[in-house]
């Protein structure tokens, strides 16, 4: 196996990276026997199993990281040696791990064993791409107070959850007013960016590109897996000075950085000039339709002839849907000023900025990858 194929196994967690037109029809399929599964209940029980299930699932992942349990299982253990190494009380951490088995987390064998599964490898710390920042994340304090607060969204003023919780902008309060939590922050985001990056690099030409720019880039995971997968690329690693400032070493003294140049700057004024591609993973939805607007007519201004931006996001469809973009949807409200947005939507964003969508592609992450040009 070669090793740009070797890390995109291990990136991706899955021996070879889905078509996509698989991972639509899987989502389908998910979402339907999810619809089925909650149909099936009586009213009052779907009420009890929907209060219970998404506090269940976000404390017990919280659980199974503080007390580094998927970093133990590297072999089947018992209950009461986990208990033993983890300093808890064997009967309680039977009952948490046996929740844990069922929603999926983890496994248990013929014998009462757990063992690790797909879900409890990637959160190990020694994972390439360990998804427990993610994990980190979503259960921390100022996340969950967030959420108590997404009422003030509703209000006219609009104000986000994290705003009313903290008296800050997520961005800002994840920056600034409390940098540990940025750090947890950009380590999540490197672990969703390395992903990015190895969707991207697969399911877009690369023929006739020599430079590519990603702009908000954050610490440059995404740049890393496309600087990885197409050693004929140069990159530009463009964020705020704050964020590039911990970029990763290894497009900053690494094997990578003689590809890679990092600037820093407001991608709201100027980006960077003379690149042959923008990359914008993830990023426009995390801003209003005026502040998005910004960010993609400071692109259009960097665009020379023959250069495009790729705008990649999770797409909305027309009607609703039991999907990821749906739930990012909500986190965005929760979170921020942003939102995800329909295909039409996003349409009408683009021709608001002078640029004209001339390809879309769907990628193996399920987003939407939108090919643009200056007009």
């Amino acid at each position: 196996m070669s090793d740009s194929k070797a890390y995109a196994r291990e990136i991706f967690g899955s021996r070879v990276l889905p078509p996509p037109r698989l991972t639509r029809l899987v989502n389908r399929l998910r979402a339907l026997l999810g619809s089925l599964h909650r149909r099936t209940a009586p009213p009052p029980l779907r009420v009890v199993e929907s209060l219970l299930l998404g506090l269940g699932d976000n404390r017990i992942l919280g659980l199974l990281v503080s007390l580094e349990i998927p970093d133990q299982l590297t072999r089947p253990m018992t209950v009461d040696a986990l208990a033993e190494t983890t300093g808890t009380d064997p009967d309680a951490l039977d009952r948490v791990l046996r929740y844990a088995t069922v929603r999926g987390f983890l496994a248990r064998d013929g014998q009462g064993r757990y063992r690790a599964n797909g879900v409890t490898q990637t959160l190990r710390q020694d994972q390439i791409n360990s998804w427990r920042p993610w994990v980190e994340f979503a259960t921390s304090g100022y996340f969950w107070d967030s959420w108590q607060h997404v009422d003030a969204a509703l209000r006219p003023e609009g104000e986000s959850g994290t705003q009313a919780a903290t008296g800050a902008t997520f961005f800002d309060y994840v920056h600034t007013v409390a940098p540990e939590t940025g750090a947890v922050f950009d380590a999540a985001m490197t672990a969703g960016g390395r992903l990015n990056g190895i969707a991207v690099a697969k399911g877009l030409k690369w023929r006739g590109v020599q430079r590519v720019c990603d702009v908000g880039g954050g610490q440059g995971a995404a740049l890393e897996s496309l600087l990885r997968l197409h050693p004929e690329l140069e990159g530009v690693l463009f964020d705020l000075p704050t964020v590039v400032a911990r970029a990763l070493p290894i497009v900053t003294t690494g094997a990578l950085a003689p590809r890679c140049r990092i600037e820093s700057g407001d991608f709201f004024v100027a980006v960077p000039p003379n690149c042959d591609r923008y990359l914008l993973l993830a990023v426009i939805h995390d801003w209003d339709d005026a502040r998005a607007g910004q960010i993609l007519r400071s692109v259009r201004e960097a665009l020379r002839p023959g250069a495009q931006a790729i705008v990649v996001e999770n797409v909305l469809s027309d009607r609703p849907r039991d999907d990821f973009a749906t739930m990012s949807d909500l986190l965005m409200l929760v979170l921020a000023t942003g939102r995800e947005r329909t295909a039409a939507e996003y349409a009408a964003l683009f021709d608001a900025a002078d640029l004209d969508l001339t390809q879309t592609n769907s990628l193996a992450t399920g987003a939407t990858a939108f090919v643009l040009a200056r007009r």
